[in-house]
């Protein structure tokens, strides 16, 4: 049976989430209103996952998830209230600091959404539980920013890992376009990965990240503030223009045809609208040779035919290595089926990018 732990400080919102995972079968061993009783109950009753507030008094839900990552690595699902992207920040900061969920709290005022979303915790919970993390020795400085404090990643620098030499080994011409599948785990991955990206990279990034409905615009904000390249909700029929990020909502594919965003409104694939196969086979069939495709943390198998079409009609490819990814699935498979021409750990993906695109890193953020 699943082991929970749960971190909210308001006390009926925990007898929900209680009734919602005991109903499914799932064990809650403990619970806890604040950051300290948090890390406090996880060292001590080491449950299979936590499920955690974010805005809390006294030690927030930000310093728990930094000191459990430390102490004893347990995967850990946020669970936040919707309340605008600004707000929604500190829920992707959370992602950063090692939790690999973030999910919303369900609204009673609707009830089929209420039931959605409680499934959604459910599943979560029940995904995690199992994964293995690693602690987290280096504790990572806390900044100040305009609404809560933040959390300043270490800048990224090249190293040796399995493919990554081999990306200088490319055609005459750089890619004309990336496209990025992602799912539980991406979210951190793409902050560290755009960050390092310049304002200038010379092609546009297309980008389907699994997340719970209504985080998409928090997403796009805060990696919006994280890198030089512009970040955004992609809109039908929209340029596609070097430099920008492009961003699937919920509800749509997100494909390219031409030189101009479409969104596509087709059936799920493989449960998913919009999905990372249906993207990265659309810049296969659009660009050929000269599309790049790259599959990052996920669970499930999301982006793996895709990326296949990609590497047949002769573009690059790639997937997040096993040391580096939170959940090795999406990548695992597109690599078991020979979609990756590389498998890249994290800290050496983007300069793999900058190496494929031939353009200068980007430089320091102030």
């Amino acid at each position: 049976m699943i082991r929970c732990l749960l971190v909210d400080d308001s006390r009926s919102f925990r007898a929900l989430l209680r009734a919602l995972l005991e109903r499914a079968g799932i064990a809650v061993v403990g619970e806890a209103a604040d950051g300290d009783a948090a890390v406090a109950q996880v060292t001590a009753l080491r449950p299979d996952v936590v499920t955690m507030d974010v805005r809390m008094p006294g030690k927030d839900g930000l310093v728990a998830i930094e000191e459990i990552m430390r102490v004893a690595p347990t995967p850990i699902v946020v669970v936040s209230a919707e309340a605008g992207p600004e707000r929604q920040e500190l829920a992707f900061w959370a992602l950063e600091l090692g939790a690999v969920e973030v999910l919303a709290k369900p609204r009673a005022t609707d009830a089929a959404r209420f039931a959605r979303e409680a499934d959604a915790i459910r599943d979560a919970v029940r995904a995690v539980a199992g994964l293995r993390l690693v602690t987290r020795h280096r504790r990572l400085p806390l900044r100040p920013r305009a609404a809560a404090a933040q959390v300043q990643a270490p800048r990224i620098a090249a190293g040796a890992s399995s493919g990554a030499g081999a990306v200088g080994a490319v055609g005459a011409s750089a890619p004309r376009v990336l496209g990025i599948a992602a799912s539980t785990g991406g979210p951190a991955a793409l902050a560290r990965i755009l960050r390092a990206l310049p304002r200038e990279f010379p092609a546009p990034i297309l980008v389907v990240q699994h997340i719970a409905p209504g985080f998409e615009a928090g997403l796009v904000h805060w990696l919006g503030t994280e890198t030089r390249l512009a970040v955004k909700l992609a809109a039908d029929g929209e340029l596609l223009r070097p430099g920008t990020v492009y961003f699937g909502a919920e509800g749509r594919h997100l494909t390219a045809r031409g030189d101009r965003v479409r969104l596509v409104d087709g059936p799920p694939v493989r449960g998913f609208r919009p999905s990372g196969t249906t993207l990265l086979e659309s810049l296969a069939r659009e660009y050929g040779g000269a599309a790049a495709g790259l599959v990052l943390s996920g669970m499930g198998d999301d982006g793996a035919d895709g990326l296949r079409a990609v590497r047949e009609r002769g573009g690059w490819t790639a997937a997040q290595g096993r040391a580096s990814a939170v959940v090795f699935g999406m990548p695992g498979a597109a690599i078991e089926r020979g979609a990756a021409a590389h498998t890249i750990e994290l800290d050496d993906i983007a300069p793999a990018l900058l190496r494929l695109a031939r353009a200068p890193a980007a430089a320091p953020r102030a």
